[in-house]
């Protein structure tokens, strides 16, 4: 049976409907075109789906230009707020989702502001990339997990609760919510979440290019 998708006020019954409207808006434009402000809110709505939303979005959406890849098909390059380009994968954004992708993208989102608060306090120091030796402001970098993967540690909390993805409930978040990843529903479960991540990650700040080489 066909799912529907659904990101900000849009909403498509099946993929292909939604993948016949990306298409659909995309074709109107040359490679080295900027979108126009009705097409980038779609866009930016629609790449709230994408499972590294974070770290393709960096510092904020200054402007979406179309370009081309290898194979000279049209594609999409985020223009952040710093000037940084990053290409991002509409139908990554839309393609067909796990249980795990998604319960994940909740955790995620769950610590959010204590990866920003990390990240503030970091930059406010004056520090420099570890691996590339560069100066890092705010908006030319990432927080990244040094000791485990994120995905590593969401696993062992979910053993250590006796939970499984499956088992975890979400609730959808407001439609106009810049982040559409859902909310665990579960607030008892959340403050165990945040607790458990504190206690067993380590952070560290690398500057968007060393990031990327990881």
């Amino acid at each position: 049976m066909a799912k529907p998708i659904s990101f900000g006020k849009f909403n498509f019954r099946t993929r292909k409907a939604c993948e016949d409207e990306v298409r659909s808006r995309i074709k109107l434009y040359p490679a080295g075109a900027l979108l126009s402000l009705e097409d980038k809110k779609f866009f930016e709505a629609l790449f709230t789906l994408h499972s590294e939303y974070d770290e393709k979005v960096g510092c904020g959406i200054r402007d979406i230009e179309v370009c081309l890849d290898v194979h000279r098909n049209k594609c999409l390059s985020i223009i952040q707020n710093n000037d940084f380009k990053e290409i991002i994968s509409w139908r990554h954004c839309i393609k067909p989702y796990t249980k795990k992708m998604v319960v994940s993208g909740s955790f995620r989102r769950a610590v959010k502001n204590s990866v920003i608060q990390f990240k503030t306090k970091v930059v406010s120091r004056g520090a420099l990339c570890p691996i590339l030796n560069t100066s890092l402001s705010y908006d030319n970098s990432h927080a990244s997990y040094s000791n485990v993967s994120f995905d590593e540690v969401l696993s062992n909390f979910l053993e250590h609760n006796n939970l499984c993805y499956e088992t975890v409930e979400l609730q959808d978040p407001d439609v106009n919510d810049s982040d559409q990843r859902g909310i665990l529903r579960d607030s008892v479960l959340t403050d165990n979440w945040l607790n458990y991540h504190g206690s067993n990650t380590e952070l560290i700040l690398l500057s968007a290019e060393a990031n990327r080489r990881k």
